[in-house]
């Protein structure tokens, strides 16, 4: 299999399109609300866990997670989306 294949395959059965959709709809929601409730799930949740330069992290991650989830979401580059929430979940998991 060629690297462009790899990165670029689409094609799925149903239910890995609906893993896809609902791990997606995980991570951008979660994004969507790091902006709109900042003191409880963006800045001021980094900062109450410990996370240095919080007021950077939390909108970075933040971007990561609506950016990459509607990738995983519509399939497209699913496999590079998941590298970032993999880390990003990773330090969730570590760090709470």
């Amino acid at each position: 299999m060629r690297w462009r294949d790899w990165i670029f395959d689409v094609s799925a059965p149903a239910a890995v399109i609906l893993v896809r959709l609902l791990v997606g709809w995980v991570f951008f929601t979660e994004g969507v609300q790091k902006f709109l409730f900042p003191a409880g799930l963006g800045v001021g949740r980094f900062e109450k866990i410990g996370i240095p330069a919080a007021h950077f992290f939390a909108p970075f991650v933040g971007v990561v997670e609506i950016v990459c989830g509607l990738l995983v979401m519509i399939g497209f580059l699913t496999r590079v989306a998941a590298l970032p929430l993999i880390i990003d979940i990773s330090i969730a998991i570590a760090t709470t």
